[in-house]
C-alpha cells in the first residue's frame, strides 16, 4: 500500500474513532424507528431474539460505566468494519490481478 493511501486509511479510521468517542455518549436512549413502531402498534412482545449478540445494546461485557462501554463498542465496530473492508478490497484486488494476468498472457497455440 502506498504511503499516501496508508495515511488516508489511518486518518479515516482516526476520524471515525473520534466521531464515535464524541457522539456515542450522546446517542438517544429511545428505541429506534422499527422498535418504536412495534411498541406503538403492540406487537413488540412477539419479536424473537437474535440468534447471537456480539455487543448487546452496544455494551461491552466487563466494562464498567455505560459511557465507556458504549464508546468501546463503537470503536470495536469501527475497527471491525475497517478490517472487513480492507480484506474485501484485498481479495478484489487479487482477483482483478489474476483476471488481468489471464487476459494479458497468450493462450496455448
Amino acid at each position: 500500500m502506498a504511503s499516501g493511501h496508508l495515511a488516508l486509511l489511518v486518518g479515516g479510521i482516526a476520524a471515525a474513532l473520534l466521531v464515535v468517542a464524541v457522539l456515542a455518549p450522546r446517542a438517544s436512549g429511545d428505541p429506534d424507528g422499527l422498535e418504536r413502531v412495534a411498541e406503538d402498534e403492540g406487537f413488540a412482545d412477539r419479536a424473537s431474539d437474535a440468534p447471537f449478540e456480539l455487543l448487546a445494546d452496544y455494551r461491552v461485557p466487563g466494562v464498567e460505566g455505560e459511557t465507556a462501554s458504549t464508546i468501546l463498542a463503537g470503536a470495536i465496530g469501527v475497527v471491525a468494519v475497517a478490517a472487513v473492508t480492507l480484506l474485501a478490497a484485498r481479495g478484489l484486488r487479487a482477483r482483478s490481478a489474476r483476471a488481468r494476468d489471464r487476459t494479458a498472457s497468450p493462450g496455448p497455440r
